[in-house]
Formats: structure tokens, C-alpha cells, sequence
């Protein structure tokens, strides 16, 4: 397998400074989203999900995905919820590349 679907930091609580933005363009994005994932999972893509963990050092899929959809928007988050067996990495940064350093 040479190729994965990375879903990066798309449950989101969006209770912050810019989330009417950001719904918006989730809004218009999500359906795309959706169907990149179940095109992936019929495939037999590896998905993998890499998500903020909100200042919680302790949490894994469980308490997150329970942290975004008590958030504003869980029409946003339901649709795209990862199930069990989708690898999930939780990151301590806003940014997925934050300290990475580009190799010649």
C-alpha cells in the first residue's frame, strides 16, 4: 500500500474566537470529506485520523470524540467520527508541524 487518508484535526468543538468562519467552510467541505473516507474504507485505504487533544494530555478517541460532539456543532463532527478500528493519533500541537524539519 503506497497511499493512507490522513484526516487531520477535523473534530473540532468549534467554541473558538473564528468558529463561524470555520463552520461554514466545514459546512461546505464536509460532504467531500465524507466521501473521501468511505471511498478510502472501501478501498482498503488506511485512514488515519490525527486530532488535537484540547489541552487534555490524558484523552484518547473516546473522551475527544465525547469532548466534539458536546461542542457547538456536532452535525459537523457525527458524520466523519472515527470508528474503533481506524488508527487515531492524538497530538499535543495545534499544528501537525510543529518541530518538523524538512529533509533534502
Amino acid at each position: 500500500m503506497n497511499s493512507a487518508l490522513i484526516v487531520v484535526d477535523m473534530l473540532n468543538t468549534y467554541e473558538h474566537e473564528d468558529a463561524d468562519r470555520l463552520t461554514k467552510s466545514v459546512r461546505d467541505a464536509l460532504p467531500g470529506i465524507k466521501a473521501l473516507i468511505e471511498r478510502a474504507r472501501s478501498e482498503d485505504v488506511p485512514i488515519v485520523y490525527v486530532n488535537d487533544n484540547y489541552g487534555d494530555f490524558s484523552a484518547c478517541r473516546p473522551e475527544l470524540v465525547r469532548h466534539v460532539l458536546d461542542g457547538r456543532a456536532p452535525e459537523l463532527v457525527e458524520p466523519i467520527v472515527p470508528p474503533d478500528d481506524f488508527a487515531f493519533v492524538v497530538k499535543a500541537r495545534h499544528s501537525i508541524f510543529y518541530q518538523t524539519q524538512l529533509e533534502p
